[in-house]
């Protein structure tokens, strides 16, 4: 293994006394939080080779000094530059949905996975709207005070951007709901009854993006075939089984194509 002097320290400046198993998860999605950006940001070849580890959990409010713990030796960066750039990733996740810092392009949005971890982490400020969660960068026992090294918020802002979180992640589907009459369009189908796979389609009253097709029988996918129009210009009354994973649909299982709506024409 190896390491360095630089530390990462985390202090919950709280008001009131901090729910044990809040103060565990928000340390989890931290660890969680810092592999992904380490896997992604370091160039590092070996898949979650930094990790966080405690190195002393100090008196008073909750204050932890992390670092970072290479298992394989050949490191690339400089451990006080990775916490740095870790830092300065969650001030601009945090002043995202804080609304400050909209994301600059759609592929610079967070992830939800990104999202989830930053509401997790600051579940116990969220409580306590008198408390303050600092974070910043310290190497031999210095703090380093650049706006790259230094993150803090207090409860108000943690409530308000696990709010936001929420209007990010939208309503969550159960992992299967069965619909009946709903519109379909589709992306992509296969000129095969018989095709099992190639088959995408949209259903805006559940989601917006297109989403695979699992056509029950090869009756119901002939409905979308045999058209003498283009079936990518038709409107599918559909009923259909949406399964779903990670609150966002996965599939849609066709039961039966119920009717066919024929675009206008002249």
């Amino acid at each position: 293994m190896e390491q360095d002097d630089s530390v990462l320290r985390i202090e919950f400046n709280n008001t009131k006394p901090i729910e044990l198993v809040d103060l565990t998860m928000s340390f989890t999605a931290l660890a969680e939080f810092f592999k992904d950006y380490a896997n992604v940001r370091t160039g590092d070849p070996r898949p979650d080779n930094l990790r966080l580890y405690v190195k002393e959990i100090k008196s008073g409010s909750v204050i932890a000094d992390l670092i970072a713990v290479a298992e394989q030796a050949q490191w690339l960066m400089d451990h006080k530059e990775v916490f740095a750039g870790f830092v300065a990733n969650t001030n601009e996740l945090v002043n995202y949905f804080l609304g400050r810092a909209p994301a600059k392009a759609k592929d610079s949005e967070p992830t939800v996975r990104q999202a989830r971890q930053i509401a997790q982490f600051v579940e116990p400020v969220a409580k306590d709207f008198g408390s303050q969660l600092n974070m910043n960068v310290m190497e031999g026992g210095i703090v380093h005070v650049h706006q790259h090294h230094y993150f803090n918020i207090n409860g108000m802002e943690a409530n308000a951007i696990q709010n936001s979180v929420s209007r990010f992640l939208g309503p969550q589907l159960p992992s299967s709901q069965f619909l009946s009459d709903q519109m379909m369009t589709l992306e992509q189908v296969k000129n095969a009854a018989a095709a099992k796979t190639g088959d995408r389609g949209i259903i805006e009253s559940v989601y917006s993006k297109p989403v695979r097709l699992r056509f029950a029988s090869e009756e119901a996918k002939k409905r979308v075939l045999d058209l003498h129009e283009n079936p990518f210009e038709c409107v599918f009354l559909v009923n259909v089984e949406v399964r779903s994973a990670a609150g966002k649909p996965a599939l849609y299982h066709i039961l039966e194509v119920t009717d066919v709506i024929r675009p206008e024409t002249d």
